[in-house]
């Protein structure tokens, strides 16, 4: 019993954290559903503490870089982050790593990847 009753306040407190998060519009993710909300509070605390684009997608990419969740592949490359209103892109990146996705209440656009990593020949 005392398994069940652990699980289920982790699931409630996953949940809780679910529930304080924007409405979030994804257009498209490849991402594991609790790296995915790992990565939607990342991007909001981001567009809390900055105002420019540039400094809320640096401030992404620095948590993501560092993270060891988002880092499981050893040897990949990094990740990479834009954050817009309008922009138009043509990727390659890590299969599993890969989220586009909007938060209207802020306005913004995030899409974010893994680059593949450096192939020596």
């Amino acid at each position: 019993m005392g398994d069940s009753d652990e699980e289920e306040t982790e699931v409630a407190a996953g949940d809780k954290v679910a529930q304080d998060l924007p409405v979030v519009n994804v257009r498209s993710n490849d991402l594991r559903d609790d790296l995915f909300i790992k990565l939607q509070l990342i991007c909001v605390q981001a567009l809390k503490d900055n105002k420019m684009q540039k400094d809320i997608a640096q401030q992404i990419k620095t948590v993501l870089d560092k993270e060891a969740d988002f880092n499981e592949l050893i040897g990949k490359g990094p990740w990479q982050v834009i954050v817009g209103r309008s922009f138009a892109s043509s990727i390659t990146h890590e299969a599993m790593h890969l989220s586009f996705f909007d938060i209207p209440k802020y306005q913004e656009t995030f899409l974010i990847y893994k680059s593949l990593g450096v192939q020596s020949t």
